[in-house]
């Protein structure tokens, strides 16, 4: 947990002072989990840069879970976050070591209880060392302090699992020789845990540099699922530190967060686009998910107390603000399906399971709760045609208001004014004539599946549930269309409940809407000449566009 004073993963708003919720540390009873017990392998020290107190000493301490068996099975890398406790108190003198010490690793034996049930072995080591504001760490520095010792730590207890599976007593308290399958590693990383997993996979891919006192386990992630992450540098001055390594990747973020309050997790999402990529990243946005139930161990957040964000996270008036049980469940199941998918030869009925089939719609709905997706394919597997960052040629009608926002400013100014990404061609019309065509040079489209357009309504915009909202024209060389209506009923154009005295209150975060290019009929995929949107079906409204690409392949 860290004060959002200091700008935690975003821009820091003016005049405006949050002071951190108070957190109390629960401790999950593992007598509840029965695959999963505590271990201790005793201690080591963490190499430090930048500070004349040295080394670090720590326990390297955490949680195991693991099915029954003697065969090589998938292993999962659970990472905690920050979190408050007497090693990291932003108002207060940390210590270290302290006591007692809260085990925010055992707040994820829920997960690792249901992972290794359905037969992965699960690591969850103790990080609260590497968030430590002591041994040189500042309020200044402690983020570079984190970057370096989570590395280490993490590294660790790879480099004993190694061991313990060729048969050396590492110090895990149960017999693990035989049981790695090195092919198959996963983290799942929360908050700066989130983090921690991003930039020890880089590192192992060498996007990173190493950090001094690293070690070489022999073991790197093939995969990662990221619940709301930071490095907790702010998006203007770090964006390097928003990058992914090129493997499959979902990230999760929620609309009642109350430490990512920017929802700049998903700036992860938005980095992706810009990289040479032959592995997809799927952004997930529950709505109503907050930052603290996803860890047992955390006790609940505030959020909604905030001014403007009762009406989507008060659970006591909202109907998306979900609860600690929903949370975990998703998170489980996400996971699992997540995993399965990446790690085989999976159809499209797997990918759309966990949102990620270019050639279906976007899920209104995974696992059973409301989502907002956002999908990055493999460069091979897109086609751009529009981009708002990069402001391409476009014909608008006379009466179309269009105008471009720019990524990390203001200019948007919802009620909310979070996120501030990415760039967004905002177009507005108040009379059902207007129009906004995109040429293209004989383009042929005939090898992909789909067509997909980033966008999310305004707030301002009066849709009407189940009614057209506006329609998406592909135009041939020979000078052939084929329309299609896109209904107001469609994810992306979702619209959350509004407060009376202070308007909308959801976060505005463009969420894929994708077309099936078999439902444009009648028209030449191979010798396309435009891509236009057409606002003849409501008199006004306004609307934020991000991206338009062809998707998918044949």
């Amino acid at each position: 947990m860290l004060t959002l004073a200091l700008s935690l993963g975003g821009i820091p708003i003016a005049g405006l002072a949050l002071l951190p919720p108070p957190e109390t540390a629960l401790t999950p009873d593992l007598a509840n989990f029965l695959l999963v017990r505590s271990y201790d392998l005793g201690m080591a020290s963490l190499a430090q840069s930048g500070t004349e107190v040295g080394t670090m000493p720590l326990a390297l301490t955490g949680a195991i879970a693991l099915p029954p068996g003697d065969s090589p099975i998938p292993w999962v890398v659970v990472l905690h976050g920050r979190h408050a406790g007497c090693h990291f108190q932003p108002e207060a003198t940390s210590q270290w070591p302290c006591a007692p010490e809260p085990r925010f690793d055992l707040g994820f034996a829920y997960l690792a209880q249901s992972l290794a049930e359905a037969g992965y072995g699960v690591l969850i080591p103790n990080l609260n060392a590497a968030f430590s504001e002591t041994y040189g760490a500042t309020a200044d520095t402690r983020n570079d302090f984190a970057d370096q010792r989570s590395g280490q730590i993490i590294d660790a207890h790879l480099t004993r699992l190694a061991l313990a599976h060729r048969g050396d007593d590492a110090g895990f308290g149960i017999s693990l020789t035989g049981r790695v399958d090195s092919t198959r590693l996963a983290m799942v990383g929360h908050s700066m845990g989130g983090g921690a997993a991003t930039l020890s996979a880089l590192q192992q891919r060498g996007g990173a540099p190493a950090l001094q006192g690293r070690t070489v386990s022999g073991l790197s992630p093939s995969a990662l699922v990221l619940i709301s992450p930071t490095r907790s540098y702010p998006m203007a001055q770090r964006p390097d530190a928003y990058q992914l390594p090129d493997m499959p990747t979902a990230v999760i973020a929620g609309g009642c967060d109350r430490d990512i309050f920017d929802l700049s997790s998903l700036y992860y999402v938005e980095m992706a686009r810009r990289q040479t990529r032959t592995t997809p990243v799927v952004g997930l946005l529950l709505a109503g998910a907050n930052h603290n139930y996803f860890n047992a161990a955390v006790a609940e957040d505030d959020y909604y107390r905030r001014p403007n964000n009762g009406p989507l996270c008060n659970p006591q008036r909202s109907r998306d603000r979900l609860s600690r049980v929903a949370q975990e469940n998703f998170l489980a199941q996400y996971t699992q399906a997540f995993l399965r998918t990446v790690w085989s030869a999976s159809g499209e009925a797997a990918l759309a399971e966990v949102g990620m089939a270019p050639d279906r719609v976007a899920p209104a709905e995974l696992f059973g709760l409301p989502v907002l997706t956002a999908l990055v394919s493999p460069n091979a597997q897109r086609y751009t045609v529009f981009e708002a960052e990069n402001a391409p040629a476009a014909v608008f009608t006379a009466g179309l208001k269009a105008t471009f926002c720019e990524p990390l400013t203001d200019c948007q100014q919802p009620s909310r004014p979070y996120p501030h990404f990415p760039t967004l061609l905002t177009v507005g019309w108040e009379s059902a004539t207007e129009s906004v065509q995109l040429p293209l040079e004989d383009v042929n489209v005939s090898d992909f599946t789909s067509l997909e357009l980033r966008l999310a309504p305004d707030p301002s915009w009066s849709l009407l549930q189940g009614q057209p909202a506006f329609a998406v024209v592909l135009r041939d060389r020979q000078g052939n269309a084929a329309r299609v209506e896109i209904l107001s009923v469609v994810p992306a154009l979702r619209q959350f409940e509004a407060d009376p005295t202070h308007g909308a209150t959801a976060p505005l975060y463009p969420s894929a809407l994708r077309i099936p290019l078999g439902q444009f009929s009648g028209v030449d995929l191979a010798a396309l000449a435009s891509v236009e949107l057409v606002f003849d079906q409501v008199s006004q409204g306004k609307l934020h566009l991000a991206s338009i690409e062809f998707v998918g392949q044949n």
